[in-house]
């Protein structure tokens, strides 16, 4: 099932990561930089959330299906035992 891959969550880019042993990093405003790894972790976090809503409707749609299948099972047990008592 799609919904029990393995994934990457929550990860700020390796580019931008890289950035910050640099010159033109160091020598920022530290809240510039606060502010800079804030807004990747939220576009992460927003990522994630986007993942586990499909994550979340693919498993809705599952047991829906399994619950479909229950009944028609039951009804095809309730015909064949209604047929074996006629």
């Amino acid at each position: 099932m799609v919904v029990l891959l393995p994934r990457e969550y929550l990860a700020l880019g390796i580019e931008y990561l890289r950035r910050f042993p640099t010159w033109s990093e160091i020598l920022k405003p530290p809240e510039q930089v606060r502010g800079e790894t804030m807004r990747g972790l939220v576009e992460a976090i927003a990522r994630e959330h986007d993942a586990n809503d499909g994550k979340a409707r693919l498993v809705r749609s599952a047991y829906l299906a399994l619950a479909a299948a229950l009944v028609l099972t039951i009804a095809e047990a309730v015909t064949l035992g209604w047929n074996e008592m006629s």
